[in-house]
């Protein structure tokens, strides 16, 4: 469970980098590019794959320590993949709107972050209600994020730069309850 902890921490920290370069790279009135910009754009990178090597190899490699079934790693994939092509469609047709690697990375959070609930369910670390209902809010964040994600290009500039920081801002209050919540088992 610690090395799910520190991953998801690192996505925590990753969310913190990403958001800290929204807020300088596109501080209205204008977006403008900058060195700290750069920087902080590389540590959200690093931060982001680190904290993703971290999860997935702990949950990739089976344990004993498995006490519930769970849903099968490979079918919360599946459903990410179809959920990500559906997304992708619905983007282009439905709302005309550009795609960007935001639709990636919020449909990847998703399938994260949920998988790490059914991971903590099958370690007997969460009951069924706890990884359940923390999916749903994990849902729920996504859906959220999607809704900013298709609005963003049809607000003005100051709304969107709002509008752009909600997501960031959200996902990292998410992480951090199901990283205190994993602590509290850890600890517990």
């Amino acid at each position: 469970m610690s090395k799910i902890l520190i991953g998801n921490w690192l996505m925590v920290l990753c969310s913190i980098f990403y958001l800290a370069w929204w807020l300088i790279v596109f501080k209205p009135p204008a977006p403008k590019g900058s060195l700290v910009g750069n920087i902080l754009l590389i540590l959200a990178f690093a931060s982001g794959i680190s904290g993703l090597f971290f999860t997935i190899r702990e949950m990739a490699v089976p344990t004993g320590e498995m006490q519930n079934k769970g849903i099968k790693g490979v079918l919360i994939i599946a459903c990410g993949i179809v959920l990500y092509m559906a997304l992708l469609a619905m983007t282009r047709i439905v709302f005309h709107r550009q795609v960007t690697s935001e639709l990636f990375i919020i449909t990847g959070w998703v399938v994260l972050e949920a998988a790490i609930c059914n991971y903590m369910y099958a370690l007997g670390a969460f009951s069924v209600k706890e990884a359940a209902i923390l999916a749903v809010v994990v849902l729920v964040a996504g859906i959220i994020s999607l809704i900013c994600y298709v609005l963003y290009y049809e607000l003005p500039y100051v709304k969107g730069y709002i509008d752009g920081c909600l997501p960031l801002v959200l996902v990292m209050i998410v992480m951090s309850i199901i990283n205190i919540m994993i602590k509290g088992k850890i600890l517990g």
